[in-house]
């Protein structure tokens, strides 16, 4: 069995289409080039290229070059080169037969795309052209179709919970990352946090047989977008305060409390991370040095103490009757400690009392999407130097979406 045979064996190429030669050559920089050269058989006819068309064997009119570029051979890169056949179909007329090796308008072979969308999960856009001697803008055009594609198969008729959560600073770094809180997928991606970026998920989720008005429950910050955005586009959905950004305001408040005191009292410099850290996960060291400030009766040490009650309440809270009552406590216990920074803190928890009660009784959270905000970033790293935020969804939906990506990456 000669060369030929075996490359037509290994691509499975099916009658008419075999492959004609395979040959190596000189290319730029010193490297050889594999060039396989694939053919049909003489005489042969095709169907008609035209989707519903039920003309099966069209004449061949005429024949128009290609190439793609297939998977690198041991250290070489590989080329496919054919001369694909136009048909002449009594209804539709002339029209280019598609290459079975590779979707439409690519310029790839499906085995190429399936293994570059693989390795994309794992290396910044740079790395992976470098490595594949590609131009980036050409290879992610790639991946972002196949990510597309495999996008449109996805259907949320089920979906009922879904945590919405903010990730960036501002301006074009600022996205709005939307996922199911059942299956723990990415379920959309859109720029900004503003009611409208709701409007677009919403938008976005009747494309993949979603219903907004099934959506039950939504996890989110204390954002007034997003309260407005769920208000107008999710009528039916019940607004949960994420217990991660209850958390996060209230360090916000200690660490404030600890800056005011810090300007008259040398001993607090430096020394925020003791306060915003639980004591199980300081050093033993640590441990002691807080003790030691502690005792000295702190205003940032009594601030420390209100930080911890939420944590309690949300690890020991059965009832929503429960949480209530306790949380009541605190903020009563706030706003009359003369801190102003947990005073704050205080008026803020009343102002969501409703919504951060509510957790107790559904029990979700974000924390698949503050779990994912570091590979989020990551990738958000990785897809850099492009005009617009379409590719970092695309690696956004590629990495942590759940998709099914065999269903477009095989023939």
């Amino acid at each position: 069995m000669d060369a030929s045979h075996l490359f037509t064996a290994a691509l499975r190429l099916q009658s008419p289409w075999k492959v004609g030669s395979v040959g190596f050559r000189d290319a730029d920089g010193g490297r050889r080039e594999l060039r396989i050269m694939i053919v049909f058989e003489p005489g042969a006819r095709f169907p008609c290229p035209e989707t519903g068309c039920r003309e099966d064997a069209c004449p061949v009119h005429d024949r128009r070059g290609r190439v793609w570029r297939h998977l690198d051979f041991f250290r070489c890169k590989a080329f496919i080169h054919a001369a694909m056949p136009r048909v002449t179909c009594p209804e539709h007329g002339v029209g280019t037969v598609p290459a079975p090796w590779a979707r439409p308008g690519g310029g790839f072979t499906l085995l190429f795309e399936a293994w570059a969308v693989e390795v994309a999960r794992h290396l910044p856009a740079g790395t992976l052209a470098g490595r594949l001697d590609e131009t980036d803008a050409r290879l992610w055009r790639s991946v972002a179709r196949c990510v597309d594609e495999a996008r449109r198969l996805e259907g949320y008729m089920g979906v009922e919970a879904v945590g919405i959560d903010g990730t960036g600073r501002g301006g074009r770094d600022c996205i709005t990352v939307v996922a199911g809180l059942v299956e723990h997928d990415v379920v959309n991606v859109t720029p900004g946090r503003d009611p409208a970026t709701v409007e677009r998920f919403a938008r976005g989720f009747m494309g993949h047989n979603g219903v907004p008005e099934y959506v039950r429950l939504v996890a989110c910050d204390m954002s007034l977008g997003f309260r407005k955005g769920i208000r107008g586009h999710l009528p039916h959905a019940r607004r949960i305060v994420d217990r991660f950004h209850v958390a996060r305001h209230a360090n916000g408040a200690v660490d404030k409390a600890g800056k005011t005191e810090g300007r008259s009292d040398p001993l607090l410099k430096r020394a925020e991370y003791l306060w915003l850290r639980n004591e199980e996960s300081l050093a033993e060291l640590q441990v002691e040095a807080r003790r030691n400030l502690t005792g000295r009766r702190l205003r940032t040490g009594r601030a420390c103490r209100m930080r911890e009650v939420p944590q309690d309440v949300y690890a020991d809270g059965r009832t929503p009757s429960e949480a209530w009552v306790r949380l009541h406590r605190l903020c009563s216990w706030m706003m009359h400690s003369r801190l102003e920074p947990m005073k704050d803190f205080a008026r803020m928890v009343r102002r969501r009392f409703a919504e951060i009660v509510a957790y107790f009784g559904h029990p979700y959270a974000n924390a698949v999407l503050e779990g994912a905000d570091g590979v989020i970033r990551n990738v958000k790293r990785r897809a850099r130097g492009f005009r617009d935020m379409d590719h970092s969804a695309a690696m956004i939906y590629l990495t942590c979406g759940g998709l099914d990506l065999k269903a477009v990456t095989t023939t």
